[in-house]
């Protein structure tokens, strides 16, 4: 759960929203990429993500939505322009469709989209 939550965390990069239509593509994005790492999560955990009742899953959920808010808050308080909110939605796209088994990689590349975002920026 450590790589997912690592994942998650990688997310946090600048940008924000100016136009509603924009704004509603990148929040949409980014639900599914938070589903993708709720399901990831469940999955390496050895979970059924059916299982609402379970602890783990409790905890699970808890932490990707705790995340999630803040990669969302993020984005939309840091981006300027609509071509940033397309890289954005770009970078996170990208990062939901990597496998879960792409997602747990320890020293996994940032996605290419993700390029020129402060918190894709890791040492290799």
């Amino acid at each position: 759960m450590k790589n997912l939550c690592l994942a998650a965390s990688l997310l946090l990069a600048s940008s924000s929203v100016a136009t509603a239509g924009m704004t509603s593509d990148l929040n949409a994005a980014i639900a599914n990429m938070c589903e993708k790492l709720k399901a990831c999560a469940f999955e390496q955990m050895g979970i059924d993500a059916s299982s609402k009742q379970h602890p783990t899953a409790t905890a699970i959920n808890n932490s990707v939505n705790q995340a999630c808010a803040v990669i969302k808050a993020d984005f939309a308080s840091e981006a300027t322009s609509n071509a940033q909110k397309r890289q954005a939605i770009a970078c996170v796209s990208s990062v939901t469709r990597k496998t879960c088994g792409e997602l747990s990689q320890p020293n996994a590349q940032s996605p290419k989209a993700c390029k020129g975002f402060q918190s894709f920026n890791r040492a290799n």
